[in-house]
């Protein structure tokens, strides 16, 4: 799974429904590095670390930790009228405070807090179909180091961040976004919802390509 590599640029897309109230959102929205909570929560994890792998990897450590749930049903009620959702897209600054949190809110949870590290150009989520026993859809962070890299955060038993995006053949790559550009693989379209489910398979998938000479 490689950005740029068959991406290609395209329109900031709304995402309609998915969140508290069902308000449609653009995707660059999602990510939200000058949020006070992301740069506050960035602190808490990142002070006295020094090396930038450190803080990398504190940072995901602290979103995989969140228990994993497939879908986060949600309801709100303002001025008298109920919102339900089965499953609900959370801006980081909700997601900091949820119990249990998707793939998805994962992803932009762990981008946005991985922007206080790293440039745009370098951090996106990456919204993905996994093949096995079927297809399905699934969200996932992704960086561009000194190479490409996927943070996989569902399972609790991964034991690194840095998982090369080129040894991960189950991830097939259908759009990027950050929270300045969209990019998307041409004739790719997304199976949805999100709804890959955190199997046990993954974490001996993913601990058996780890990459453990990033420096």
């Amino acid at each position: 799974m490689e950005l740029i590599t068959g991406a290609i640029p395209c329109d900031d897309q709304p995402i309609n429904g998915a969140t508290l109230m069902g308000e449609n959102r653009f995707l660059t929205s999602w990510i939200t590095p000058n949020s006070l909570e992301i740069k506050e929560k960035y602190r808490e994890l990142t002070t006295n670390i020094i090396s930038q792998r450190d803080r990398i990897t504190a940072l995901w450590s602290y979103v995989k930790d969140i228990p994993y749930i497939q879908f986060v049903p949600t309801s709100t009620r303002v001025a008298g009228k109920v919102y339900q959702q089965n499953d609900t897209w959370l801006d980081p600054a909700q997601a900091i405070k949820a119990k249990r949190l998707n793939c998805f809110n994962k992803s932009v949870l762990l981008s946005s807090l991985l922007r206080q590290e790293l440039p745009p150009e370098q951090v996106y989520v990456c919204l993905n179909n996994v093949e096995y026993d079927g297809i399905d859809g699934h969200a996932v962070s992704y960086l561009q180091l000194d190479e490409h890299y996927i943070l996989e955060t569902t399972n609790p038993g991964i034991k690194s961040p840095f998982l090369l995006a080129r040894d991960m053949d189950i991830y097939n790559a259908v759009l990027f976004f950050n929270d300045k550009s969209v990019y998307n693989v041409p004739d790719s379209s997304l199976r949805e919802p999100l709804g890959f489910c955190c199997l046990p398979f993954l974490c001996d998938y993913v601990n058996a390509k780890l990459c453990d000479s990033y420096v």
